[in-house]
């Protein structure tokens, strides 16, 4: 890939075009996404404070006017109903209008916020993200999901409002702290295994220089010369153009994008409970966890075979992820994987089981007692 042409993946979600642009420039193309008049800008604070001169070359490439400008906390915190309404009130005070853009710049959850913003406001109006984290890059700005947290339940309150323009920077990455790296490269993992086998054999073969730079250290802090480490704007593009195909082709998640849950079913299940403990799990740890137990329970049964069972959880340890957690009590479990946003009447909660890499089960069916042997 040439460093000075961006990659283009092109989708046509539910009618609605949208482009995702990879490379060290993609930022200045904003103004092809954003009609007149000027946009609103959602940003993330840490990105604010870390990149300003670059936040403001890519405002002033798209306009010249005073730029309206909210700066917000990431975390998963913020995907609540009442920072919504904070937004709806600043989107009053700026005066955005149907023909308005909202630009969201950070990671996972403030483009989940922005867009569910972007979604509701005057019934919908343009959005375009900037996703600044690798976990946004490869997975949270694509596709269209937008959500807020609320009941005590993870994302049951969305749209779906594609991106018209997903601009992905590696600059950004230069920053990030190492725990948001690990939780990156969760998702990661998760789309290399639902859709490119290359790519999976690619990381595991990489595991030893994954270990070097992400399995140990402050998760706080940067990592000192990962971008140079490894071939990160190849993998970036090769996760985003599984994902972008598998939403390409079923945008509201009838079938083939269900894969995509992968891990998530009990992911989001043992990050909602463990945000009451002293040990809250991130995204992507809690995703990890739920990786490693399905391929437990499908090596187990003898539906995926046992050696890449082991290769998942080998690479998942090497990136510093966890891959088990103390087990939520059996009622608290039962009732919040009810809880799941996706489970049906009819059907309840359908779980992605591997059958290997790049071939899921999308209808699985797990009993609480399986999870709570491979959790403990």
């Amino acid at each position: 890939m040439k460093e000075n042409k961006p990659r283009t993946i092109n989708m046509n979600l539910d009618g609605r075009p949208s482009q995702y642009l990879l490379g060290p420039l993609a930022g200045l193309e904003l103004s092809r996404f954003v009609p007149q008049p000027p946009p609103v800008y959602i940003v993330d604070e840490t990105v604010s404070r870390r990149h300003p001169s670059w936040l403001e070359q890519i405002q002033e490439g798209c306009d010249h006017f005073s730029h309206c400008t909210l700066v917000l906390p990431g975390g998963e915190n913020i995907k609540s109903l009442a920072r919504l309404a904070e937004i709806y009130a600043w989107l009053a005070d700026c005066g955005v209008n149907r023909d308005g853009t909202i630009v969201a710049v950070g990671g996972g959850t403030i483009l989940d916020l922005a867009g569910l913003a972007a979604s509701t406001w005057k019934r919908g109006v343009n959005f375009v993200a900037l996703p600044t984290t690798l976990l946004a890059m490869v997975d949270a700005a694509l596709g269209g999901k937008t959500a807020v947290n609320a009941a005590g339940l993870k994302n049951p309150v969305g749209t779906f409002h594609p991106a018209s323009g997903i601009l992905a920077d590696c600059g950004f990455l230069s920053s990030l702290p190492l725990r948001a790296w690990r939780d990156g490269m969760a998702e990661m993992i998760k789309t290399a295994l639902i859709g490119d086998p290359r790519l999976f054999a690619h990381l595991h073969h990489s595991r030893n220089q994954l270990a070097r730079v992400l399995r140990e250290g402050d998760p706080d802090l940067p990592v000192p010369g990962i971008l140079g480490a490894l071939p990160w704007t190849e993998w970036i593009g090769q996760a985003a153009y599984v994902k972008a195909d598998v939403v390409n082709r079923d945008f509201r998640e009838i079938g083939p994008r269900r894969a995509l849950n992968l891990g998530h079913t009990l992911g989001h299940v043992v990050e909602a409970w463990s945000q009451e403990t002293e040990s809250p799990l991130s995204h992507g740890e809690a995703v990890a966890i739920g990786m490693a137990a399905v391929f437990k329970v499908a090596a187990e049964r003898g539906t995926c075979p046992l050696p890449t069972a082991v290769q998942v959880t080998e690479l998942l340890m090497d990136c510093g992820l966890p891959v088990s957690c103390p087990a939520p009590p059996p009622a608290t479990l039962t009732a919040l994987l009810a809880g799941d946003k996706k489970a049906t009447s009819t059907d309840g909660v359908r779980w992605v089981l591997p059958r290997k890499v790049g071939l899921m089960d999308l209808d699985g069916r797990v009993t609480a007692a399986e999870i709570i042997k491979w959790l403990d």
